[in-house]
Formats: structure tokens, C-alpha cells, sequence
């Protein structure tokens, strides 16, 4: 079995559908046996797109992406001194990736200054928060109207500086800045041509018409993945290259750039990207559902020297719907 590699991330606009998705089955599989159904559709609506939205522009919201499929695992949001919306998917409770949530969400906390958290605690959540050491305090009633009652308990937590533990929240963001160009090019030298002795202008070498779509992962400020693809034809894009540094692969960085890039232009009139692919990084876009297609590849002495062979890979935009892949490089 393969290890479900993942990564905790800040929400983006366009993981807003599949991340509402998420909550409601999580909603729905975990709350439906504890709650009546007027409850259970009072926590929907209060975890809706819209309400998503707009917690989106006031505080910070994460998702834990997995890396095998692209699903959204685990969520939570931190607006002001309060926590809210922390959903764990059902087929990965129990497994760490909500306390991983919580953790990242009192760092947080910590880094703005924010000592004492408050949160609202559901019966499926009770053991789960105390566990992690917020007190339970006042009982709450809410009457959802038809005799139904939501019944949940007021939370919070000091946090002590001496408890933090230090994370990378890795965010994907189209590159714009001079100084981000700059940083994505040294990255991709140094992971992709310095190794094959390539001067660090091979980029430009290698570059072709069209226009570009750039985009860069960072944790904590600092460049670690980047992604460039090039408009070939009004509906066809090439991803020319992507690069992870070293320390930073098998975390899901590929992968999330790779997805980003389909969100990109899954809603644009792109039917399909296709790939030059390196033998060594075939594996990566096969599971993320490329297919080996025939179309003409470069030779090159130097990668030729290095056993680096090429193929030609394809993916229809609207079939779109990342399976499984780790991390690689091109």
C-alpha cells in the first residue's frame, strides 16, 4: 500500500466546492445519529459556500490535501480567537489528521499574538478537544424550530509559547513579482540543470512562444516548488517545467501545483495538457492521470549522457480529477 503522503495548506477560492462537499458528508456521517434532522441541517447551513466565503476574507482557513487523490482530509479556520469549522473526513478520523489541524491552528494563534482560544464543542467532538486539553464549559441550547433542539458547549484553551511548534504551511499563488520570477528560476537551475552540468540560462534556451502561466509554492516565505506552463494554442497548454527543492519533496508540492494548475484552467477554454516528460518523472503525471501519447521529443547530448530519455504525455482538461501521485520532479 502506498503511504498517503499530504500536505496542510491555506484554502484557496477554487477548493471551495469540494471543501463545502466535504463538510456536509462529514456532517452528515458523523452527526446524523446524535443530532435530529433539523440540527443537522442548522450545522450545514452554518457551514455553508457562502459562510465559508466569508470567513475566507476575515481569518484563516486550512485544508489537509491529500496527495494520493487530491481530496480535501481535514479542515479548520481560525477567525480572530476563535476556531471554527474543523471537519475531519470520515474515511481519515481517527488518524491524527485533526489534532495536525489544531496544532497548525494554534501556531497561528501564537504567531498573531492570540493566548486564549474559544470554540463551540458538538457531541461527536467532546472527547476530541478534551484530549487536546480545552476545558468544556457553559451548555448551549439552540431551537431549530418543529420541537428540535441543537444541543453543544462553549471551549477554550490557553496556549503557552512554550507549547508551539513550529510547521510550514505551504500556499500555491501565480507568481507576480520580479523578485518571485527570480526565486522560481533559481529553483528550477538548481533542481533541474545544475545536476546535468546546464548553465543557469537553460531556461531561456529552452523557452517557447506563448503566453505563461507561472506559479510558485512557499512555506514560510520562501520559494520551494515551482510550475510553468505556456499557452501552445487557444485551447492547449504545455507544462514546460516543474521543479521541488530537495528538502521539500514527497510532501504533496508537485502534486499541488500540478492541481492548481487544473483549477487554473479547468474553467478557461483549455481542452488539453500535455507534457515532455523525463523518464524519471513519467510515473508522477501517469498518477495524476497523463497518458503517454506519440508526439516528437528532444535529444540532447547532455541528458542523453545522463540517461534522461523524454515521452510525450496528455491530459483532457474536463476529465480532469487527480487520482494518485508523488511528488517528482521534471
Amino acid at each position: 500500500m502506498k503511504e498517503n503522503t499530504s500536505i496542510i495548506r491555506k484554502f484557496n477560492i477554487t477548493d471551495l466546492h469540494a471543501l463545502h462537499r466535504m463538510i456536509c458528508e462529514t456532517i452528515d456521517a458523523s452527526y446524523s445519529q446524535l443530532y435530529p434532522p433539523r440540527a443537522v441541517s442548522f450545522f450545514k447551513e452554518h457551514h455553508s459556500e457562502g459562510k465559508i466565503a466569508e470567513r475566507s476574507a476575515v481569518g484563516e482557513i486550512l485544508v489537509f490535501i491529500s496527495e494520493r487523490d487530491g481530496s480535501i482530509m481535514a479542515t479548520g479556520a481560525l477567525i480572530g480567537s476563535e476556531i471554527i469549522g474543523v471537519f475531519v473526513c470520515p474515511d481519515y478520523q481517527r488518524q491524527n489528521y485533526g489534532k495536525a489541524i489544531m496544532t497548525h491552528l494554534e501556531q497561528i494563534a501564537m504567531e498573531k499574538g492570540i493566548l486564549k482560544l474559544s470554540l463551540s464543542i458538538s457531541l461527536p467532538s467532546m472527547q476530541f478537544y478534551e484530549r487536546l486539553g480545552y476545558k468544556i464549559l457553559a451548555e448551549r441550547v439552540i431551537d431549530v424550530g418543529g420541537g428540535e433542539f441543537l444541543k453543544y458547549w462553549s471551549g477554550e484553551k490557553e496556549l503557552h509559547r512554550r507549547d508551539g511548534q513550529k510547521f510550514n504551511i505551504a500556499t500555491v499563488e501565480i507568481v507576480k513579482t520580479v523578485d518571485d520570477a527570480a526565486e522560481v528560476d533559481e529553483l528550477l537551475w538548481r533542481v533541474l540543470w545544475q545536476p546535468l552540468g546546464l548553465p543557469r540560462n537553460t531556461r531561456n534556451k529552452f523557452s517557447i512562444d506563448g503566453k505563461k502561466i507561472e506559479l510558485a509554492v512557499k512555506e514560510n516565505g520562501l520559494v520551494v516548488g515551482g510550475l510553468v506552463a505556456v499557452w501552445t494554442a487557444e485551447n492547449d497548454i504545455e507544462l514546460r517545467h516543474l521543479a521541488v527543492d530537495s528538502s521539500h519533496q514527497r510532501k504533496g508540492i508537485g502534486h499541488s501545483l500540478v492541481t492548481e494548475l487544473f483549477r487554473i484552467v479547468s474553467g478557461k477554454l483549455c481542452h488539453r495538457i500535455h507534457t515532455i516528460a523525463r523518464n524519471t518523472s513519467a510515473e508522477f503525471f501517469s498518477g495524476l492521470g497523463f497518458r503517454s501519447v506519440p508526439g516528437k521529443t528532444p535529444e540532447h547530448p547532455v541528458f542523453l549522457k545522463h540517461g534522461v530519455t523524454f515521452q510525450f504525455m496528455e491530459r483532457i482538461v474536463d476529465q480532469l480529477l487527480p487520482t494518485d501521485a508523488r511528488t517528482a520532479r521534471r
